[in-house]
């Protein structure tokens, strides 16, 4: 079996391929381009609470072509998204390429048996392919996500050679996890920015998304505040299974100044399906009864030495089903570099 270090490794040979070998002969700038490497995790290395629980590590490593410079292969699903907005047609595209792994878990990890009231052990890992439509104060994201769940996804390796590496203990309970199932998520999202400065941005949002991994809505806001703020439509991030998985950053620092920020933000959700709680689609596997809605606040900062990029950020979430019994909350880091 393939391990996550060479699937990432032959997702690298493909960006650098496609980026050299597979465009229409055009004249392009490289703006908008950038390199992007999200982790989240609860430990407290990383400013987490230190619970090893629920959502407990996430990786994603991203690749976003420069404007209006799409692959060949893209090209036609590319304009067929145009049936989402007329506008579209005079916005500025572009393209990025994901790859995903998210790792859930109880929050004993010490047991073998299986725990019926707590969520099951779950790890997703796929490959996204996603573009964004810009303007001057709209932006919408899609995103469309391959992938698996279950053993398949080589949650059980990733999370017990990290643990064995850092002389943690290792989780007991993997074989309770979910079952193995391809996944075949979409993922939309629209933002508007308003009271645009170089010192304060204020960025409200809607989306949804639709799958097998995740079916639901959601409404939100975010606030950002700082120096020099680049100019893009705010901080993402690949944990937010319904909807907020959109490409980032694009333009991220585009200006030419450094600068900081300090944002934060709410945002409501309304949840009619997730795989890591009701279980498997098509099997009989362990799950729970989730809360159809869950609201979540962020807080965090962000730093830009160009061309690199740095933002960090606390979340806490509501309580996902009925028999948890109190918040989760966990950090991300999101490294940049503008190409």
């Amino acid at each position: 079996m393939m391990t996550l270090i060479q699937i990432f490794l032959m997702f690298t040979i493909f960006i650098l391929f496609s980026s050299n070998n597979s465009f229409a002969q055009q004249t392009y700038t490289n703006e908008g381009s950038a390199l992007a490497f999200y982790i989240e995790n609860d430990s407290r290395n990383m400013g987490g609470p230190g619970s090893d629980q629920a959502y407990t590590n996430g990786l994603k490593l991203s690749y976003i072509y420069a404007n209006n410079r799409i692959p060949r292969w893209a090209e036609k699903p590319t304009q067929k998204l145009k049936f989402f907005d007329e506008k579209i047609s005079s916005s500025k595209v572009n393209f990025g390429l994901s790859l995903g792994h998210q790792i859930f878990g109880p929050n004993n990890t010490d047991l073998t048996e299986l725990i019926p009231e707590d969520r099951p052990y779950a790890a997703w890992l796929y490959a996204g392919f996603a573009v964004s439509f810009k303007k001057n104060d709209t932006a919408q994201f899609i995103e469309f996500d391959v992938g698996a769940v279950g053993p398949s996804a080589l949650g059980q390796q990733v999370q017990n050679n990290f643990h064995d590496l850092i002389r943690n203990r290792r989780a007991e309970g993997w074989r309770n996890s979910l079952n193995d199932e391809p996944t075949l998520q979409f993922f939309y999202q629209k933002r508007f920015k308003y009271f645009k400065s170089k010192n304060l941005d204020f960025f409200p949002y809607y989306g949804g998304a639709l799958g097998n991994v995740n079916i639901g809505v959601h409404t939100g806001a975010l606030i950002r505040i700082g120096q020099n703020l680049p100019d893009d439509f705010g901080p993402s991030r690949p944990s937010a299974s319904d909807g907020d998985s959109f490409i980032s950053p694009i333009n991220h620092a585009i200006s030419k100044e450094n600068g900081y920020y300090a944002f934060a933000g709410a945002r409501g959700s309304a949840v009619a399906r997730n795989i890591f709680l009701d279980g498997n689609t098509f099997q009989d596997s362990h799950r729970v009864k989730k809360k159809p809605f869950i609201l979540e606040t962020e807080f965090g900062f962000g730093v830009i030495a160009n061309p690199y990029s740095a933002v960090w950020r606390f979340v806490t979430h509501t309580v996902e089903f009925e028999e948890q019994t109190r918040l989760n909350s966990f950090a991300s880091l999101n490294l940049v570099y503008s190409l």
